[in-house]
């Protein structure tokens, strides 16, 4: 693993390079505003500014400073410009599992009451894909 970034105990030591490029992105009037924070935050560890001022400048969260400034230790000004990957979205149900609710709310009866209301048959007592598959077979 390569190490972009000294942290030391307040702070993140900057080489030149690394500091010019940040500073033109806080300077530069078409750089997005995430890369302009992102950017503010490492300099202003790398000033030696406290966590309080750095908050209270940026507005962002003491958890949103140190994972910046922990994120350019690790991976240096690629760690700023990428966001980190996220779960994708959740799997689509099978069709033999809507199927099956759509069956089960046509042709048999809820334990309580006589018949499925579509609250009932989206939420409530049945697990999750159920009410999933409630809300595909309703559409």
């Amino acid at each position: 693993m390569r190490v972009w970034g000294m942290t030391t105990e307040s702070g993140v030591q900057l080489s030149p390079e690394h500091r010019a490029e940040l500073e033109g992105w806080v300077a530069g009037r078409n750089t997005p505003q995430k890369l302009v924070w992102r950017a503010r935050i490492v300099l202003m560890w790398a000033d030696g500014a406290s966590i309080t001022k750095i908050v209270q400048a940026t507005g962002k969260t003491k958890r949103t400073a140190y994972r910046w400034r922990d994120r350019y230790v690790e991976r240096g000004i690629e760690g700023l410009r990428r966001d980190a990957s996220r779960p994708g979205r959740k799997k689509p149900l099978e069709a033999a599992t809507i199927e099956r609710v759509v069956h089960m709310t046509l042709h048999e009866k809820p334990p309580v009451g006589t018949h499925w209301s579509g609250a009932q048959a989206g939420t409530g007592d049945r697990p999750q894909p159920y009410q999933r598959a409630a809300h595909l077979g309703s559409a």
